[in-house]
């Protein structure tokens, strides 16, 4: 029962597996089952993202405000499609496959969606780049269990709450000012 709760935990944006295994490490749980089910349940929740994501991008596509940015994301993408296709795959393996924040299976999903990758192979990278950072979550948690006291495991998880907290800040100044240049390029490009 606690491994199906741990597969759910891994669907959880922001969570998803970089939080799951650890805490299914600490809850001294079998590391093998715990990968195991962390990576299944991270990479299932990708399947509805992506079919979602598609939607959303084509309900937006006739809404004012959001029809100039996929329309300029669209020629972007269209004129380098094949280059895009050929390392869209390999893209999205070390997407995800670096346990940084926000990149996990819901943004690559997102990514794929807008990329217009094939179902398959949309899924197929998303599977594997879980796979690469389970193992390097899987090894970073046993090594710091072992090592670290958890005083020390509290006190680097506070630090890296902070330290994540800022980038998502950072991201999110960074792409509210991408929105606009993207904004005034497409209105100067229109006149």
């Amino acid at each position: 029962m606690t491994y199906i709760k741990l597969m759910f935990l891994s669907m959880v944006p922001i969570i998803e597996l970089r939080g799951a295994i650890p805490l299914g490490i600490a809850l001294n749980l079998k590391p093998f089952y715990v990968y195991c089910v962390c990576v299944i349940g991270a990479t299932l929740v990708a399947i509805p993202i992506v079919l979602l994501f598609r939607n959303i991008i084509e309900y937006l596509r006739h809404k004012k405000y959001f029809n100039k940015i996929i329309r300029y994301l669209d020629i972007k993408i269209e004129g380098r499609t094949r280059k895009l296709k050929a390392v869209s795959i390999i893209g999205i393996i070390i997407f995800v496959g670096l346990p940084l924040p926000t990149t996990g299976s819901w943004s690559a999903a997102a990514i794929a969606s807008i990329l217009k990758m094939r179902l398959r192979d949309s899924i197929l990278g998303i599977f594997i780049g879980n796979a690469i950072s389970g193992i390097i979550m899987s090894v970073l948690t046993l090594h710091l269990a072992t090592t670290m006291s958890i005083d020390r495991i509290l006190l680097l998880a506070i630090v890296v709450t902070i330290i994540v907290v800022v980038i998502i800040l950072f991201k999110t100044k960074y792409i509210r000012n991408i929105k606009y240049s993207l904004t005034n390029k497409f209105s100067k490009n229109q006149k």
